[in-house]
C-alpha cells in the first residue's frame, strides 16, 4: 500500500509511526528495508523519515487568503 502511494505521487504527504508496544527502531529496521527492496529509493525514503516529519513539526500555517469585498 505504501508503494501504491509513493508510484502515485503522495511521498510528500506520507508519515510513518508506532505505538507504545512496536517503537519507531523497528520502522527503521524492518519496514524501511522491506520498502527499499519493494523498489523505493533512498531519496524517497529520506523524504519520508527525515523531511515531512520536519515539515509537520515545524507547524507553518498557511497565510489567510485574502478577502475580497
Amino acid at each position: 500500500m505504501v508503494m501504491a502511494l509513493i508510484e502515485a505521487g503522495f511521498a510528500d504527504h506520507l508519515l510513518f509511526s508506532a505505538d507504545a508496544f512496536n517503537d519507531y527502531a523497528k520502522t527503521l529496521t524492518v519496514f524501511l528495508p522491506k520498502l527499499k527492496a519493494a523498489g523505493a529509493n533512498e531519496d524517497v525514503l529520506h523524504r519520508i523519515t527525515v523531511d515531512n516529519p520536519r515539515r509537520f513539526l515545524a507547524f507553518v500555517p498557511k497565510r489567510p487568503r485574502k478577502r475580497t469585498s
